[in-house]
């Protein structure tokens, strides 16, 4: 009986030391250390994917993985101040952060301040640097700049 109680008890601490790293959902919080885990957990935070949406996590996670240089959190940091999406818009911001992963070859990033340009969203419109920027995201690819230079 005593054998048991103790095997027990051994078996409450092992699982207790290895929840200190495991979140609500099951997910091991260390697999959020580099930046593209960092960005695929804001994505499901942003999404709902395994989870409810939540835009202050989904923020979280990809600030940390856009301050290490991830260019996709840093485009999903875009949109969400561009659409004001669990914080203030702000189109400054936005293209800030639209900026930073355009300067990384990301199309949508491209094409996204292409958009903003042409339309003046939070700055003065320039079609010539939109054209630029849809021409960067068409030349890789990027079927709604092509559509747009078309």
């Amino acid at each position: 009986m005593l054998k048991k109680i103790i095997l027990l008890l051994t078996a409450m601490l092992a699982l207790a030391s290895c929840a200190k790293n495991v979140d609500i959902y099951g997910y091991d919080k260390t697999m959020y250390d580099t930046p593209e885990n960092q960005y695929k957990m804001g994505y499901r935070y942003l999404l709902g994917q395994g989870r409810p949406i939540n835009y202050a996590e989904a923020l979280k996670y990809f600030n940390g993985a856009a301050d290490q240089g991830n260019r996709y959190a840093q485009s999903e940091l875009g949109y969400l101040f561009a659409a004001g999406k669990g914080v203030t818009q702000s189109y400054a911001k936005a293209i800030f952060w639209y900026t930073k992963a355009a300067d990384q070859g990301l199309a949508a990033a491209q094409y996204n301040l292409g958009v903003i340009y042409l339309n003046g969203l939070g700055t003065h419109v320039d079609k010539v640097r939109a054209n630029d920027y849809f021409h960067r995201a068409a030349e890789q690819g990027f079927e709604p700049a092509q559509k747009v230079i078309a």
